[in-house]
C-alpha cells in the first residue's frame, strides 16, 4: 500500500504540471518509436516460413507500437506543448538492453533452431520490458483520472490495454517455442536485465525531473524523490 500511495503520488505530480506531463508522455513515446530505429525487433519475415502465426503476431504487435507512438504525440499536442523526441539514454528499451549480455539479432545463414533461440529472447525481452510499461501505467491511468486528464486518460487505456495483451502473447509464445529448460535459463536473464534497467532509468528520471522541473512539488516530496533516487543508484542498477 505503502508503494502504491508514493509511486501514484510521482504520477500525480507528473499530472499536474503540463510541462512536466509532456515530458512523460514523451519518455512513454519513445519506447514505442524504438522499434522503428533498430532492425532486430518484431522479426516476422525472418519467422514466417516456420511460424507463420508467430510472424503475424509480432507484425500486429509492432503495428500496435506505431499507433501508440502517434497517440502519445497527439496527447502531448492536446496538452498545448511541444513534441520532442529524447536521448536514447532516456528511452527503456535502451536501459533493458544495456543490461542484457546477448544479442538476438537474426543473420542470413541461421538455421531454423538458431532462430527460434533468438526469437525466444525477443519475447522474454519483449515481455519483461510490456510488463514493466504496464504497471507503469497502472498508475497513470489513476493519476489522469483522479486529476480528470480526460484526453490523455483515453490514449493511456488504450495503450494500457494493448500492454496487457503483448504481456500475455509474448508469453504464450515463448512458451510455445522453448522447452522449460530452456525457458528458465532465458527468462531469468531477462528478470535480471529488466530489474537492473528500471533501478538504473527509474533514478534518471527521477533526477531529470528533480533538476529541470520539480521546483513547484513541495520541498518535502523533493526530499523524498531524492532519496529515492539514491537508492535506486546504490542497488545496482
Amino acid at each position: 500500500m505503502l508503494e502504491h500511495a508514493a509511486k501514484l503520488r510521482w504520477h500525480l505530480d507528473i499530472v499536474d504540471q503540463p510541462a512536466v506531463h509532456a515530458w512523460a508522455l514523451a519518455l512513454y513515446r519513445a519506447g514505442e518509436r524504438h522499434p522503428e530505429t533498430v532492425t532486430d525487433y518484431f522479426p516476422h519475415g525472418a519467422v514466417r516460413a516456420w511460424w507463420p502465426e508467430l510472424a503475424e503476431q509480432l507484425k500486429r504487435h509492432a503495428g500496435d507500437e506505431r499507433g501508440h507512438a502517434a497517440l502519445y504525440t497527439r496527447a502531448i499536442e492536446r496538452l498545448g506543448e511541444p513534441v520532442h523526441d529524447v536521448d536514447e539514454r532516456d528511452v527503456f528499451n535502451h536501459a533493458i538492453r544495456a543490461h542484457t549480455p546477448i544479442s538476438w539479432a537474426i543473420h542470413d545463414g541461421d538455421g531454423r533452431d538458431v532462430i527460434r533461440l533468438k526469437v525466444a529472447h525477443f519475447l522474454a525481452h519483449a515481455h519483461h520490458l510490456e510488463k514493466r510499461v504496464m504497471r507503469s501505467l497502472d498508475y497513470h491511468v489513476e493519476a489522469c483520472a483522479l486529476r480528470r486528464r480526460d484526453h490523455v486518460l483515453s490514449v493511456v487505456e488504450r495503450v494500457h490495454a494493448d500492454e496487457a495483451r503483448h504481456v500475455r502473447t509474448t508469453h504464450d509464445a515463448l512458451i510455445a517455442l522453448t522447452t522449460e529448460i530452456e525457458r528458465r535459463v532465458i527468462v531469468e536473464m531477462h528478470e535480471r536485465a529488466e530489474a537492473a534497467a528500471t533501478s538504473a532509468f527509474s533514478a534518471r528520471q527521477t533526477r531529470t525531473f528533480l533538476a529541470r522541473l520539480g521546483s513547484r512539488v513541495p520541498f518535502a516530496r523533493r526530499l523524498v524523490y531524492a532519496a529515492s533516487a539514491f537508492v535506486m543508484e546504490q542497488s545496482g542498477g
